[in-house]
């Protein structure tokens, strides 16, 4: 297992030069990360987070995510990254997180959806994940957001394989916008924001160190029953009471 990182990084470099003189191809390399220090960590933008807490919308992980206590940062491990090699140019193609996943609720109406086995699909700059829904559906590779590239990706291969990108504006597609309306039974005024609202920014940060113990199966994204939810619901209102106590003291 210690030599995954350096047969991954002897891998890329080896695929860079075997081009030779013709720089203008590119080569399609895809590197499993499960086994390497690879996160992905999502962090809600803080006035959206702010605007679903007044709604009471709240959002807990799944699977392989771990929140870190604020209940709107969560880190999910990347299990897979795909890039366009060439001698001169690294261009990411596609990122996967599969096994992850979060459960978005709205404690006021019952309403839940979750998202599962997330993709990052670089040519059309959109993540992906696997839809559940509370009618029991599960929609494959749900486009969720439209994302922009605030900091392209950065490789170095001293010490080891390690790369690093930051994207930003996560902005929910057209479908993703009914899907989320329908499913935490929106009412008028919280769907005419929709469109504009900036749910936030996911950092990608992949390191030589290696990791054990972490499955890349897929998550299966069911939403939990009716019970389950409300289960959820009461401790979110529980947590609430007990923060307005600590700041009014």
């Amino acid at each position: 297992m210690a030599s995954i990182t350096s047969f991954t990084r002897q891998g890329l470099l080896a695929a860079s030069l075997s081009l030779g003189a013709s720089a203008a191809m590119a080569l399609p390399i895809t590197i499993p990360t499960t086994f390497i220090d690879a996160e992905a960590t999502f962090r809600f933008n803080s006035d959206t987070a702010d605007l679903m807490s007044v709604l009471g919308i709240g959002v807990s992980a799944l699977g392989n995510s771990v929140d870190d206590g604020s209940h709107w940062n969560f880190a999910m491990p990347v299990t897979q990254v795909s890039l366009d090699v060439s001698l001169f140019k690294l261009k990411p193609l596609s990122g996967a997180a599969s096994g992850s996943g979060l459960l978005i609720y709205n404690t006021e109406s019952g309403g839940a959806l979750s998202l599962a086995n997330f993709g990052l699909d670089f040519k059309r700059n959109v993540l992906t994940a696997d839809l559940g829904t509370v009618d029991g559906k599960i929609t494959k590779s749900f486009d969720v957001f439209n994302f922009s590239v605030t900091k392209g990706l950065h490789l170095s291969t001293s010490g080891g394989l390690s790369m690093q990108m930051q994207l930003d504006n996560m902005m929910l597609t057209q479908q993703a916008q009914t899907a989320f309306t329908w499913s935490l039974a929106l009412d008028e005024i919280a769907q005419a924001g929709l469109p504009t609202l900036n749910f936030g920014s996911l950092g990608v940060d992949i390191n030589p160190s290696l990791r054990f113990g972490l499955s890349s199966k897929p998550l299966v994204s069911a939403v939990p029953e009716a019970s389950g939810l409300g289960m959820l619901a009461a401790g979110m209102l529980a947590i609430g009471a007990i923060t307005r106590r600590r700041m009014k003291a």
